[in-house]
């Protein structure tokens, strides 16, 4: 008896919601001429097919339905161990756009930078925080950085005028802001069919910069927030201030 109580809930549950309604309106006529059927000639064969054709074509209807399949959120959102190399993800881009508070972990790749974007005659955007913004005075408590967060900054800006100095080819052009946004990014062809770019949040007090979360989007995947992300960018490319 508990049993079909079960039941007789699920069914009512499902039609109050809208699921699966043809499903139980073939099965309820099915029964009442299984029923009726039971008296001779009650019921005309005929009608009987055309039971039997509505349930079949009905199964065939089902097998066409998407599955919903369950995302694993953690095969889509990593922590830093995930990370692809800087190399392999800039690798046959030919424009590269960053941003970071600082751009020191990025820096670190320059030879990459230069090897797989400018010398291929690519260009080059990056921005980070102005070292003169009132926010300098707390973001380093929020990243409870090991470093001193200016003294990344004019590291990093050291590192950009030696490059922008040594090119012979591609373009390379840097900037500062004034806001920081919560997120690292970096874009790779915004506008190209093969367009990716790798998203990291900061958060609130994250203890170890390798915690924090990130997601990759591909233009293929999404093209409504790859773009969403590459404008947020350019964006701030736009309100950027003078890197001197």
């Amino acid at each position: 008896m508990r049993s079909i109580t079960r039941l007789l809930t699920r069914i009512f549950k499902d039609i109050a919601e809208g699921r699966h309604l043809e499903s139980y309106a073939v099965t309820a006529v099915a029964l009442v001429l299984a029923v009726v059927g039971l008296v001779d000639d009650a019921v005309t064969d005929s009608m009987k097919l055309a039971v039997i054709l509505a349930a079949l074509a009905l199964l065939v209807f089902q097998t066409t339905k998407p599955t919903e399949a369950q995302v694993d959120l953690d095969s889509v959102l990593e922590d830093r161990q995930s990370f692809t190399p800087l190399r392999e993800f800039i690798r046959g881009g030919k424009e590269l756009w960053i941003y970071g508070p600082s751009v020191g972990n990025i820096l670190r790749n320059d030879p990459d930078i230069r090897r797989e974007i400018l010398n291929k005659g690519g260009s080059v955007r990056i921005l980070m925080q102005h070292p003169d913004s009132p926010q300098m005075h707390v973001l380093p408590r929020q990243y409870n950085a090991v470093h001193r967060l200016d003294d990344d900054i004019q590291t990093s800006m050291r590192t950009l005028t030696g490059l922008a100095g040594s090119l012979e080819t591609g373009t390379l052009e840097f900037g500062m802001i004034d806001y920081n946004p919560g997120f690292s990014l970096v874009v790779v062809d915004p506008d190209g069919v093969q367009g990716r770019l790798v998203v990291e949040f900061h958060g609130y007090d994250t203890d170890q910069i390798t915690d924090r979360m990130h997601i990759v989007i591909t233009r293929q995947q999404s093209q409504h927030w790859f773009e969403y992300w590459a404008k947020q960018f350019d964006s701030m490319w736009q309100e950027r201030r003078d890197s001197e």
